[in-house]
């Protein structure tokens, strides 16, 4: 059976529900198209899903008589795979009976590289583009600005069940005014899937119309999908609820995988769902490899129906957690920021190599646990913040208690007015720890003079390079 959604499609461009403003725009951009050439080669439908995007590009080809060559963004991404389509817009037929319309649809899932070659294809078109999004600012900017934007509004719930009534009454169905009703309140605007729904609901018998229409939920978050999941064994069920989750199958996989032992008490059982996991993920794999992401679908059902029936579950209250690889993987992220940022300033303020920098790092650690004092001159000398201290020092409480120092020392600093008294505060502070006699000091004093004398002699004889500095060149200063 024919879907409804592509049987009863708009034929033309009069019957577009409710979009008379963009659709007016759309006849005046292809009359110049056909009268010469337009300032804008190309045209960027934006609208929210089931507006009627799509619908106004066949809609044109059959008043006007184009060819359509559709290339999906999301299932055709690559730059190999648009190549695949460019010709067809530099190119006209040769008898000029039937000239090509290309339609992008999906243009805000585009990646980068396949942005750049759309836009040589907009610059050489000898044949009209026209590209579809649901969020326009999303689509690259290359190419946004390149196309003239025609925005489409969201339909009402009047005008969806105008829609749902005319194709009803076409079918000779009858149905209850309260399920229309629903049908058209639970598609928020989108008519594409209002028509999936009734089609369905007429399919399934109308007394299951409330069960349906409990997966036409907008946006679901991620523990109801689980929730879904693991509560029930029907494919179909599993299968759609995963329908309007805002998440990528590569991370839905990472939630169920998360949970599957908390759900499953037999180890059989686990098996089970993890290897429907795996099939999934085979096929999320060759999506990326290959740039065909119309297996996502595959992996979907995978990971959804094929765990769920994967074996008997858990009864009674269920929590779910998050993947702890995200957790992992966003808290070594700020790690590394950090890492890198004081690695940066050591670097700089004690003219050191990578490596070096880095052997350094780990005896900063050591002073920031054992030595606040010390480490607080450290943390102005540096010029850290407070997350970098609290990442050296790897303990909350320490870390303030030596940013409580550093403060204390700045605000001195900034009493006498000069950094170099700050070498002059650390020296003090030394002193005060540990007294020396009259006689050590003196005998220090020649010992200097004699290896300053050394190094002189050294100097005029041959010249040597420069040594790279290291912490403990710093502390003896």
């Amino acid at each position: 059976m024919l879907p409804w959604v592509e049987k009863y499609r708009p034929r033309h461009m009069k019957d577009i529900i409710n979009q008379r403003n963009a659709v007016q725009k759309v006849n005046d951009w292809v009359r110049s198209w056909i009268g010469g050439m337009p300032k804008k080669k190309a045209l960027l439908l934006a609208g929210p899903p089931g507006s009627g995007k799509t619908s106004t590009v066949y809609a044109l080809a059959n008043d006007y008589g184009f060819e359509v060559i559709e290339l999906n963004a999301s299932d055709e991404r690559t730059v190999e795979k648009i190549k695949r389509y460019i010709g067809a817009a530099y190119t006209l037929d040769v008898f000029r009976r039937r000239r090509k319309l290309i339609f992008l649809d999906e243009a805000d899932n585009i990646e980068s590289s396949g942005a750049r070659e759309i836009a040589k294809l907009i610059e050489r078109a000898r044949n009209p583009i026209i590209m579809a999004a649901n969020y326009y600012w999303k689509v690259p900017k290359e190419i946004r600005s390149r196309a003239e934007i025609v925005e489409y509004k969201r339909l009402t719930q009047r005008d969806i069940q105008t829609a749902l009534y005319r194709i009803l009454k076409i079918e000779g169905i009858f149905v209850p005014k309260e399920v229309v009703r629903e049908i058209a309140k639970r598609a928020n605007g989108d008519l594409r899937a209002a028509i999936n729904d009734l089609q369905t609901v007429v399919s399934g018998g109308v007394e299951d119309a409330s069960e349906v229409l409990a997966y036409r939920d907008v946006e679901k978050s991620v523990f109801q999908v689980l929730g879904t999941i693991f509560a029930t064994d029907n494919v179909k069920r599993a299968r759609m609820a995963s329908w309007n989750l805002d998440m990528m199958p590569n991370e839905l996989l990472l939630w169920i995988d998360e949970n599957i032992p908390y759900v499953y008490p037999k180890p059989e059982d686990i098996a089970a769902a993890y290897e429907a996991l795996s099939r999934a993920d085979i096929y999320l794999a060759r999506a990326q490899r290959t740039g065909n992401y119309g297996l996502w679908k595959y992996a979907t059902d995978m990971m959804a129906a094929g765990v769920a029936v994967a074996g008997i579950k858990k009864k009674g209250f269920l929590r779910f957690y998050p993947p702890k690889t995200i957790k992992l993987l966003t808290e070594s992220k700020v790690e590394r920021s950090l890492r890198d940022s004081v690695l940066r300033k050591i670097m700089k303020e004690m003219h050191m190599a990578k490596l070096e920098a880095l052997e350094t790092l780990n005896i900063l650690r050591a002073i920031f646990e054992n030595n606040p004092d010390m480490a607080a001159h450290f943390v102005v000398f540096l010029d850290l913040d407070l997350k970098e201290v609290e990442f050296i020092a790897g303990d909350r409480e320490k870390a303030g208690i030596i940013w409580g120092k550093s403060m204390n020392i700045e605000k001195r600093l900034k009493e006498r007015g000069e950094l170099e008294e700050h070498v002059m505060l650390a020296v003090e502070e030394a002193e005060e720890e540990e007294e020396i006699s009259e006689e050590e000091l003196e005998k220090a004093e020649e010992e200097m003079e004699t290896v300053e004398e050394e190094k002189e002699e050294e100097k005029a004889e041959k010249p040597k390079k420069g040594k790279q500095a290291t912490l403990f060149d710093f502390l003896k200063k």
